[in-house]
């Protein structure tokens, strides 16, 4: 029978990639969401600034509207000019001209200078319209790469549950038993090395006898003393320079 230490490792390492493709799984629609929100943000953006546009060319266009009817009092004022009869009322008429001549100055002043703030908002809406383009660009390119990216996982899924399904049936039932409640109540971790006198689950130091019994006979099933989770050695870089 195939050494059953071994193979609980082995089960182990298929366990702790199905806990990682399950996360990627997981977190992968919530990236996509992010991106979302992200580029909606962006777009909320560019239609202010397209609000901000069309109040300007409102007030522009109400300012046209004033100037309007000041150039028709003012056609009127002018026609006035050869009804009249006295030179008070003539006075007066020309007092009118100057008024709606004044204020119709500046109202196009007003227009003018509406008109060169819409240029200058419109300018930066055509810079953000091709910025927001891009961005479209480049949501749709990572949107696309972690849709593939979910579409592996659940190929690589299927693999590992089926490695897993044939790495069982060469582990005996207790053991499987054993490891399936230390993996429930052990965060997915139920077998862990020993390296450097620290169980690699719980970072406890193994005691001396109890270290050195696992060392000698690293194919028994033996537990952490304090996680119960299962042990094996493994040999750390500082203890294979004292070996040498």
């Amino acid at each position: 029978m195939e050494n059953q230490l071994e193979l609980l490792k082995r089960l182990q390492k298929i366990d702790s990639t199905i806990k990682e493709i399950e996360n990627i799984k997981h977190n992968s629609p919530i990236k996509i969401k992010q991106l979302e929100k992200e580029l909606e943000q962006k777009r909320q953006g560019l239609e202010k600034e397209k609000a901000v546009l069309e109040e300007i060319q409102k007030e522009r266009r109400k300012k046209e509207q004033q100037l309007g009817i000041e150039m028709e009092r003012l056609r009127k004022s002018q026609d006035k000019l050869d009804s009249v009869k006295t030179n008070k009322e003539y006075q007066a008429v020309l007092k009118e001209i100057d008024d709606i001549k004044r204020t119709s100055s500046d109202l196009e002043t007003e227009i003018l200078i509406f008109m060169e703030k819409a240029d200058e908002v419109n300018k930066e809406i055509k810079e953000k319209e091709n910025k927001y383009q891009e961005w479209v660009q480049e949501f749709e390119n990572q949107k696309k790469s972690i849709q593939t990216e979910i579409e592996k996982c659940e190929e690589e899924l299927k693999n590992q549950q089926k490695f897993r399904q044939e790495t069982i049936k060469n582990i005996h039932p207790d053991l499987i038993k054993r490891y399936e409640m230390l993996l429930k109540r052990r965060q997915g971790v139920a077998v862990v090395p020993i390296r450097d006198g620290l169980c690699q689950g719980c970072n406890m130091n193994i005691p001396p006898q109890k270290f050195l019994e696992i060392r000698k006979n690293n194919n028994a099933i033996m537990s952490c003393p304090f996680c119960n989770r299962i042990l094996y050695f493994e040999e750390s870089s500082s203890e294979k320079g004292e070996g040498s």
